[in-house]
C-alpha cells in the first residue's frame, strides 16, 4: 500500500464519520435519517408517481371535470400532493373528508397492529391551515367532518351535486370504513373518475379483507358499473369508471 492511499483513506470527513458510528445512539440516528431521507421519499414518490398519472390520464381525455374527493385526510400530505399535480391543468375542488378525530373503533376484520381507535388523527383547524398555507385556494376547499357512517348523508349528496367527480382518493385503511365511501361516491360517478385506494396491499394483500373485498363487494352489487384497471404501485391500486352496460 503507498503513502498516497493510506492518506486517501484517512480523510477528515471518514475520520469524523467513523467517530460518529462509535458515538452511543448513531445508529438510532443513522436508522431515523434512513426512515426520513429514504423509506418515507419512497412511499412520496410512489404517491406522486399516482397523482402525475392520473393527471396526465385526465389531460389527455379532457374535458373530465368535477371534484377531488379524498377520503382520510390525516397530516393533509396527499392532498398537498394532489394539488401540486393538478393545480396547473385543472380547477377542481378539493373535498377532504375525516372524522379529524383519528381511526375508529377496529372491528374484528380490520385489526392489525399496525391500527388503534385514535391513530393517523389531524385537527380540522389544523388540516385546512396547512392546505391554505400551501395554496389550495379558500374557495376550492372543503371539509366534511365524521365517521363515515355518520357523515356521508343524502343530504350531504345533494348539497354536493350535480358536479360529479374526477378523482377519488379512498385512504380509509379499514374495510367497515371503505363500505359507506363507495356507497356515497356511486353518484358521482362519470367516465373517466378515477377511483385510487391507497391501502389496496394492506392485510397482506388479502382478498377477503381491507379495501380490496369492499370493493370486490361494491362491484358485485353494482354489476352495471364498468371499471378498467389503471395505475398500481407497491401499495395503491387505481381504476377507470367507464359508464354502465348498455
Amino acid at each position: 500500500m503507498t503513502a498516497d492511499t493510506s492518506a486517501a483513506r484517512l480523510t477528515p470527513q471518514r475520520i469524523w464519520r467513523a467517530l460518529l458510528h462509535r458515538l452511543p445512539g448513531s445508529e438510532h440516528r443513522r436508522r431515523q435519517a434512513w426512515l426520513w431521507h429514504e423509506y418515507r421519499a419512497f412511499a412520496q414518490q410512489q404517491r406522486k408517481h399516482m397523482f402525475m398519472s392520473t393527471a396526465r390520464f385526465l389531460h389527455i381525455n379532457r374535458p373530465v371535470p368535477g371534484y377531488y374527493f379524498e377520503f382520510g385526510c390525516h397530516s393533509a400530505n396527499t392532498i398537498r400532493l394532489a394539488f401540486d399535480s393538478y393545480r396547473w391543468l385543472f380547477d377542481f375542488t378539493y373535498v377532504g373528508f375525516d372524522s379529524f378525530e383519528g381511526l375508529p373503533e377496529i372491528g374484528a376484520i380490520d385489526r392489525q397492529a399496525i391500527w388503534e381507535k385514535g391513530k393517523l388523527a389531524t385537527e380540522e383547524d389544523d388540516f385546512i391551515r396547512r392546505c391554505l398555507r400551501h395554496g389550495i385556494p379558500h374557495d376550492r376547499l372543503l371539509t366534511v367532518r365524521g365517521f363515515y357512517d355518520k357523515s356521508l348523508t343524502p343530504e350531504l349528496a345533494a348539497r354536493l351535486k350535480p358536479t360529479k367527480a374526477a378523482v377519488i382518493y379512498v385512504d380509509c385503511d379499514l374495510y367497515e370504513s371503505t363500505v359507506p365511501v363507495l356507497a356515497f361516491v356511486k353518484d358521482f360517478l362519470q367516465p373517466g373518475t378515477i377511483l385510487v385506494f391507497d391501502d389496496w396491499n394492506c392485510f397482506l394483500a388479502d382478498p377477503e379483507r381491507g379495501e380490496r373485498r369492499a370493493f370486490r363487494e361494491f362491484r358485485a352489487a353494482n354489476p352495471a358499473l364498468q371499471f378498467q384497471e389503471f395505475v398500481s404501485t407497491d401499495m395503491q391500486k387505481s381504476f377507470v369508471y367507464t359508464g354502465t352496460l348498455s
